[in-house]
């Protein structure tokens, strides 16, 4: 497997460190024991500053184990993570990541205001500053005027953009998000999908996103990382040339279908895909 991206041969990089670096990354859980799985193999690619990058995949692939590995919450077996050059948990303490899991995980007592600036508070923000603060990000997700509502009294669709807005609060370089659409009706998804576009344009930032949606993949990203059956590694890397902003429109062009084919043959060459 090789990046096909433009300068991916690391000469033509920058002096800045990617966003994020998996080099030579394995993983095996219950290593040891007779439930011993191997879960990543060699896994390396790089994701640059302010890129989109998804992750698709087979189930069990280790898709989301990589974006659990980008955040700290876990560890591999040999190889490395780094984030803007700096191992996951100094990012993490730093501020660096935010995370969007696929479902909104919401205090349920709080309103939407208090979600939003939930992190802030964790970070002894005063009360007015994390409050300007959770507004201008309620406003950038539309969902200005639910400020006091209460998680149950939104829709899925609006309690993933609380959630999302609460990811940004902070002001983190790096977003992971782990399928954050997956649980939508196909309506709102696209809806989201437009509107996370918007959103990274506005408040510009590196996505890592996993999804199971080739065309949504294909539709949001700038570069699509396919990885193999497990244990998972590498199999494509697909640069995604459609131009910007991204409109309907591009759904309907050949090379929009293109890239789909592509990646769907791929992810097809293995078997039990789903």
């Amino acid at each position: 497997m090789t990046d096909a991206r433009p300068g991916a041969d690391g000469a033509a990089q920058t002096a800045a460190h990617p966003a994020i670096r998996f080099q030579n990354i394995g993983l095996v859980y219950g290593r040891g024991t007779a439930n011993e799985v191997e879960a990543l193999k060699d896994v390396s690619f790089d994701v640059r500053p302010q890129e989109f990058v998804s992750i698709l995949g087979p189930s069990g692939c280790g898709k989301s184990t990589l974006l659990r590995l980008v955040a700290g919450f876990l560890n591999p077996t040999s190889g490395s993570v780094s984030v803007g050059g700096v191992d996951p948990e100094n990012a993490r303490t730093n501020g660096l990541l935010g995370v969007v899991f696929q479902s909104p995980v919401l205090l349920q007592w709080r309103n939407v205001i208090e979600n939003v600036g939930f992190l802030l508070e964790l970070q002894g923000v005063p009360r007015r500053k994390r409050q300007e603060t959770a507004r201008h990000y309620i406003d950038l997700v539309g969902l200005g005027g639910f400020e006091r509502h209460m998680p149950h009294q939104l829709s899925g669709g609006m309690q993933q953009r609380v959630s999302i807005a609460r990811a940004l609060a902070f002001g983190p370089s790096v977003l992971l998000m782990d399928e954050p659409f997956g649980a939508l009706d196909a309506l709102t998804r696209d809806r989201m999908a437009f509107d996370l576009l918007d959103i990274w344009k506005r408040d510009k930032k590196t996505v890592l996103f996993v999804t199971h949606s080739v065309q949504e993949a294909v539709f949001l990203s700038d570069v699509v990382i396919v990885m193999t059956a497990r244990p998972g590694k590498v199999g494509l890397i697909r640069p995604i040339d459609l131009g910007r902003p991204r409109t309907k429109d591009h759904r309907l062009q050949m090379e929009f279908v293109e890239h789909c084919r592509v990646l769907l043959d791929e992810l097809e060459a293995d078997v039990g895909y789903h």
